[in-house]
């Protein structure tokens, strides 16, 4: 049995017996999914085989690998004796086994101690599910805004062009015609080889993947193949997590350098962008812009009621689209699913038609019509800059009066507020301030704030008004539209729930919305 005491230096277990590996064929044995990976100690039997890899150990079943990473918020290692109770086979953790409150019984638990549980869990899942992004073609997306817009164009030229496709992101997970639930936009890298690995088997040919800032910071899309990365750009958002800008803008950047990505497309009108395009060097690579001289870009750009209209310049050709699709932001977005279809390959025509084919996106500018005569428009805008986009896309669509109805979330970044704020009030011609997900937070703390950034000549009652409760703030905003107005239901979007303290309770504010609509009708 191999043994290694934990004061010993980190090795690379493959170099302990590489005539092992000559002859292993099973990948689900131990050795073989932590070959070539360095331990920093390791005892127990390597030679058994494990059932399945689990990071959460309400999950184990018997025979599985459980690897202990460290929470946010509480230390996975505090759950090895669970796993252990439920069968586990193999441990993977950072702690060494001799600071353990309890014993690990050799004979029937493997234990290995690493420098990075993280990294361990993309590795081993990695090894276990067979490589699984080597099979399936791998779109990763990366930004603060349009990455969700990007994977649902990119879904419909695919489509159209007759390829199986797969999705993961903020509004669902969903290939194979099933459609799951999203936790979080980017699932745990173990989830994600798992997926990734159903969809092979499936005969899914591409994948469309919404990565976000902490799925690169805490390594859940690592060392994937990826056929391209793509960067839409940069705002302020999740300050909560990144403490400052240039760390949000690094973690971006993760996407480049923590896996094996092929080909890139990058907005070079957002300064960071420019940057990334810079730093990849010679590497197949696109730039898409409307303001900045990009290989794909967008020219005679009309906005309307209707959606846009544009030239379409490529290196390819040119071609006039037709979208459906409101707002300068979504032209953006259509220039980043243009350049990824055509660096894999696609023809322009194809491309056209597909992007032609989507007329919305779930909770993105998403419009909710009873009949009525004025228009009412839910969009998951929770940052300051996405709120000035769907404003300003709100702006060219309004015969009338802007209202917007929004709130910010409790247990994030405080800093933006202020500049919601500012935004909704400097843009819209009437405010209604409410909550959005309060979580722990007092709503009427998180309003408080909202208030600092008003400007200096906005008056309550004839400017904006304070509704703490969100459905009040949306019935209200309905019942005070006019013929041709637009109400903005803006930072829930495509959720259908509200967190209030610790509970979570259905809220879906297009559902609420259409319910105020009918009501106002039928009075």
């Amino acid at each position: 049995m191999n043994r290694l005491s934990s004061t010993n230096k980190s090795l690379s277990f493959v170099g302990e017996n590489p005539a092992l590996f000559d002859v292993m064929k099973n990948r689900n044995q131990i050795s073989q999914l932590i070959r070539g990976k360095e331990l920093k100690s390791f005892r127990g039997d390597l030679n058994r085989s494990v059932s399945g890899v689990e990071y959460d150990s309400r999950r184990i079943q018997s025979g599985n690998l459980f690897v202990a990473i460290p929470g946010l918020a509480t230390d996975g290692s505090i759950f090895i004796k669970d796993a252990m109770d439920k069968g586990a086979k193999a441990i993977v953790a950072e702690k060494p086994v001799e600071e353990l409150s309890f014993s690990i019984p050799e004979d029937s638990t493997a234990y290995l101690q690493v420098e990075d549980a993280r990294t361990a869990l993309a590795q081993i899942s990695n090894e276990f599910y067979g490589k699984p992004s080597q099979r399936v073609k791998l779109v990763g997306i990366t930004g603060s805004n349009g990455k969700t817009t990007t994977s649902y164009l990119l879904e419909a030229i695919f489509k159209t062009a007759k390829y199986k496709t797969g999705a993961l992101g903020t509004i669902n997970y969903r290939y194979g015609g099933k459609t799951f639930p999203a936790p979080v936009t980017t699932p745990e890298s173990s989830d994600l080889n798992r997926m990734l690995e159903e969809m092979a088997k499936e005969g899914i040919e591409h994948c469309f993947v919404e990565i976000s800032s902490h799925a690169l910071a805490l390594k859940r899309a690592f060392e994937l193949d990826i056929e391209v990365g793509v960067f839409t750009n940069l705002t302020r958002d999740h300050l909560d997590f990144h403490k400052t800008m240039e760390d949000y803008k690094n973690a971006k950047k993760l996407l480049f350098k923590n896996n094996r990505v092929k080909k890139a497309v990058v907005n070079i009108d957002d300064p960071a962008g420019r940057e990334i395009f810079n730093e990849l060097g010679g590497a197949e690579k696109l730039s898409t812009g409307i303001e900045s001289d990009a290989e794909i870009f967008a020219e005679n750009i009309k906005l309307s009621d209707k959606g846009a209209s544009f030239d379409l310049r490529t290196p390819w050709g040119t071609q006039q689209i037709q979208t459906r699709l409101l707002g300068l932001h979504n032209v953006h977005n259509i220039l980043t699913a243009t350049a990824v279809s055509l660096l894999q390959n696609l023809e322009l025509d194809g491309v056209i038609s597909g992007l032609q084919s989507l007329d919305r996106v779930p909770g993105r500018f998403e419009p909710v019509n009873e009949g009525q005569d004025f228009s009412v428009v839910v969009d998951y805008a929770h940052t300051d800059d996405a709120l000035l986009k769907a404003l300003q896309a709100a702006r060219t669509v309004t015969r009338n009066r802007l209202i917007v109805v929004f709130g910010c979330g409790g247990d994030r970044d405080e800093g933006k507020r202020k500049l919601m704020g500012r935004v909704a009030l400097e843009l819209s011609d009437y405010t209604i301030i409410t909550s959005d997900n309060p979580r722990k937070e007092d709503p009427i703390k998180i309003i408080n704030d909202i208030l600092t950034g008003l400007p200096a000549t906005a008056k309550e009652g004839l400017d904006y008004e304070i509704c703490i409760d969100r459905k009040s703030a949306i019935f209200k905003a309905i019942s005070m539209a006019k013929k041709g107005d637009l109400i903005l239901i803006a930072g829930k979007g495509h959720e259908d729930y509200q967190i209030v303290g610790t509970e979570k309770k259905y809220f879906d504010d297009r559902k609420i919305s259409a319910q105020a609509i009918q009501e106002r009708i039928e009075l």
